[in-house]
């Protein structure tokens, strides 16, 4: 069974798989390099070739992709853990010295690290330089705008234990673009009809991996999934992987709105509930759970459209360093 489904998987849909254990590890292990042994090992490539292969699949080389990720990674934290100093951080990932550091971050991003956190810096290094930095300044901006007001402070519904559940994923082609996420759901409801499933009833989540503030649309990384029985577990093959939502405590906060609207609604929650929350966020994804399915109102427009859900964020207390 295993071998006619791999059969039916495009070559590029075969390439993307094997190179998947690759971009799980850059994003699993941000502070440390992989090599070039390493990577062709994991994607079974032969290591001649695999950078030629890697950067033609995915559009950037192995160590593009790396350095991004890890800036990436670094500026979220710089803006959701401001106990931590940019030299905290800078060693977290990997740089020997906030210097490095801080240039490798002004290459990328076109703006400094510690402008990350100061808006008004952030204005000024924008305007004076006329540079079109590579991150969401108006969304950054909003953000520390949100945490200067302390009224109107937003709520969770209500703070939940969640039991480990296996899941049925797919990656989305496209990113954060609309269009790939709504084939992405396609694929996974005729995956669920073809194995006995009723699409309506399951539990369905998304999971955002990466802030669209720091990582663009087209390059962040957003998977589908279902809940699925211990049964259907040796079901779940390639493009479709077999993961878990993990145990534990999660804030969850209901939204219903237009999608264009979705990641307001979410920088509010960084900005105005978390630091004054006594928790911080787990080093897992956001969650989307979909109680309903998306409806037509307002418009035809696919970001007008009103959709109902919720927002799961992975907490623990909150602990200085």
């Amino acid at each position: 069974m295993h071998q006619s489904t791999e059969q039916k998987l495009s070559a590029e849909e075969i390439y993307l798989g094997r190179l998947q254990p690759v971009i799980e590890w850059v994003h699993s292990n941000p502070s440390s390099p992989l090599s070039l042994q390493q990577a062709a090992k994991l994607s079974h490539f032969s290591k001649f070739h695999f950078q030629r292969i890697f950067a033609a699949v995915i559009g950037e080389s192995l160590s593009q992709y790396t350095n991004r990720v890890r800036l990436e990674r670094a500026a979220n934290m710089l803006l959701l853990a401001e106990a931590y100093s940019v030299t905290d951080i800078a060693l977290q990932f990997g740089f020997s010295g906030s210097a490095n550091f801080s240039r490798a971050f002004k290459e990328h991003f076109g703006v400094t690290p510690s402008s990350v956190r100061k808006t008004e810096q952030l204005r000024k290094l924008v305007a004076n330089n006329n540079i079109e930095p590579a991150l969401n300044t108006i969304q950054l901006t909003r953000i520390h705008a949100l945490r200067a007001e302390r009224h109107s402070v937003i709520q969770p519904v209500k703070l939940h234990s969640i039991s480990q559940l296996p899941l049925c994923t797919l990656r989305a082609s496209q990113g954060y673009q609309l269009q790939g996420i709504s084939a992405c759901w396609q694929q996974l409801a005729a995956w669920a009809s073809a194995h006995g499933l009723d699409y309506s009833q399951v539990q369905k989540f998304g999971f955002g991996h990466d802030n669209p503030v720091f990582t663009p649309l087209d390059k962040a990384r957003y998977d589908g999934a279902i809940v699925i029985n211990d049964e259907l577990k040796s079901a779940v093959t390639r493009p479709y992987q077999l993961n878990v939502l993990s145990a534990g405590k999660y804030a969850i906060f209901d939204y219903r709105g237009a999608i264009k609207d979705l990641l307001s609604f979410q920088l509010d929650i960084f900005a105005k509930w978390l630091p004054q929350s006594g928790y911080e966020p787990e080093d897992t994804p956001l969650i989307e759970h979909y109680p309903e399915v998306i409806s037509q109102e307002n418009g035809g427009s696919p970001s007008e459209k009103v959709i109902a859900l919720e927002i799961w964020l992975k907490v623990k207390p909150l602990k200085f360093k």
